[in-house]
């Protein structure tokens, strides 16, 4: 069955599973019933941005479902068919230096619309179907239309297919939805533990600052370690800028700021960027990179700027929630399947929580209980004030009311997802014989003695004659070794062990403990 996961990035930039969803069709209806499931779950609040590859059937439900969503295509699933397109065109090479100009070079919308255009022109793909597809849904995919979006730093589904190798250890297409269930907790758990590891470290380990700007110095302070090492690299990145003054007035001043980036086939390309600065108090600063925007993390140009303004911190509007490590996140509270025990303070929550699930749904009958119980609320929380002014400021969410109670599981419809039909190619004989599995015979007493050495013979007879075990112990022996095998499974031979050598019996008076257990198993294996 196609499983579809909800993943996003936490504070660690780790990938976060948000949930996930077993579907038995690849159809829109199917899809927006996935979706409002999962909005139900997240307390009707949708996601602010969402990234899938080209399925027409699940843009076409997230337009439905997500009306105020930004949606965007998966920018790798779109470059990686560039081969595949023009692999045979004589002049691919120069379409794919254009196209690739066209999607990581422009830093504007316009500037993007007229390489385009230019590419078209040239190479005389007017009538290029794919390439038409692509410009008809340029707001999907190109990062010049995309990046005032905040993504987390996102640009593919990379995350989610790291999610689906991540479940590989866990389950496999054998599993049933009984055992994936089971699995589906045991992810989870190791999911929470490595962010509990990160949350540790990050309280408990300093990385060194690498300037003496106080800025950097702030960010240390407050930031998680992963993040703050982000922020090192734009710090590292001062030694390849250059600044000039290009104007302004009282109100705001813009600086050009040049960078040297290194590109895919080595060379260095310079560019430049224009950061504009804003007011004193507060102060606001942009720049054409829309870094912050696109990642939530300030770019170089920016904090170069910063530093050549002597600013010894920076706007807290530009220090965002996500990448904090002091802030208490919500759903460390939510009751977990995968938890066996729970610290005093989650117990607390719970038994609160369960006590208002039931005056909330008594008071959501009429509408006079519900602005009733809304405003008791409020004066309560003047008696319950927050001793730590960073928790609940979070921006990752509410938490879901949890009942307790489970649906029962079910087997699913069996339907056949995308991808190759099963091919109905005639079989030679030949090649059945080769796929059956290896054959094995079993020896008479006659046979089997035959194989025997004198010695070995001599040996046999007097283990029948001297040594008298339980007629159930003659019995069992009798039927094991009446099983031995006369040759090695194909997978367990190699060209100099394709036959074994013959099977030697021993006495049971000269068999050591060990011995006697081995003659219980099978004796292929033996060397």
């Amino acid at each position: 069955m196609p499983f579809t996961p909800f993943v996003g990035v936490n504070h660690h930039g780790q990938s976060i599973l948000f949930g996930c969803g077993l579907i038995s069709n690849e159809d829109a209806h199917t899809f927006e019933w996935l979706f409002e499931s999962w909005l139900k779950c997240m307390n009707d609040r949708p996601p602010n941005a969402i990234i899938t590859d080209q399925d027409k059937a699940m843009k076409l439900a997230i337009a439905r479902v997500f009306p105020s969503s930004r949606h965007r295509f998966c920018l790798w699933h779109i470059m990686k068919k560039l081969p595949e397109k023009f692999g045979l065109h004589s002049r691919y090479d120069e379409i794919k230096d254009s196209l690739h100009k066209c999607v990581y070079d422009s830093l504007s919308e316009n500037e993007f619309e007229e390489r385009w255009a230019y590419l078209i022109e040239t190479n005389d793909l007017r009538d290029n179907a794919w390439l038409g597809s692509l410009y008809a849904d340029r707001q999907f995919w190109v990062p010049a239309y995309v990046k005032n979006t905040f993504w987390a730093g996102m640009s593919t589904t990379q995350r989610s297919e790291s999610m689906n190798a991540f479940f590989d250890d866990y389950v496999h297409s054998r599993t049933t939805l009984k055992e994936f269930v089971d699995q589906y907790d045991s992810a989870l758990r190791r999911k929470a533990e490595n962010e509990a590891i990160a949350d540790f470290n990050s309280f408990n380990t300093e990385i060194p600052c690498i300037s003496h700007y106080p800025i950097e110095k702030q960010f240390q302070e407050i930031y998680t370690i992963s993040k703050f090492k982000e922020i090192q690299e734009e710090f590292r990145g001062f030694l390849y800028l250059t600044i000039s003054y290009l104007g302004g007035d009282g109100a705001g001043h813009t600086f050009v700021v040049g960078d040297e980036i290194k590109v895919s086939d080595g060379c260095i390309k310079r560019v430049n960027y224009f950061v504009c600065v804003y007011g004193e108090n507060p102060l606001d600063i942009t720049c054409t990179c829309k870094l912050f925007e696109f990642r939530g993390i300030l770019c170089r140009h920016a904090l170069r700027i910063l530093a050549q303004l002597d600013k010894g911190e920076v706007p807290p509007k530009y220090i965002l929630d996500q990448w904090r490590k002091d802030i208490k996140r919500h759903y460390v509270n939510v009751k977990s399947s995968y938890e066996a025990t729970s610290n005093p303070e989650r117990q607390r929550f719970d038994r609160i929580q369960n006590c208002f699930y039931k005056l909330c749904s008594n008071a959501a009958k009429t509408e006079r209980n519900c602005v009733k119980l809304i405003g008791q609320l409020e004066q309560l929380k003047s008696e319950y004030p927050d001793d730590d002014p960073n928790v609940g400021t979070s921006t990752a969410g509410e938490v879901t009311p949890m009942d307790g109670t489970t649906g029962k599981v079910l087997s699913p419809l069996v339907v056949r997802s995308k991808g190759r039909p099963t091919t109905k190619r005639r079989t030679h004989p030949v090649e059945k014989a080769l796929k059956k599995p290896s054959t094995r015979r079993r020896l008479s007493t006659t046979e089997r003695s035959s194989h025997l050495s004198r010695e070995d013979r001599r040996n046999y007879s007097m283990s029948d004659t001297k040594h008298e075990v339980p007629q159930t112990q003659v019995s069992w022996l009798h039927d094991q070794e009446s099983q031995v095998w006369t040759h090695a499974p194909d997978f367990f031979c190699t060209p100099s062990t394709a036959r074994p050598h013959p099977v030697q019996l021993q006495p049971m008076d000269q068999l050591n403990a060990s011995d006697q257990d081995d003659l219980y198993q099978p004796r292929w294996w033996q060397p």
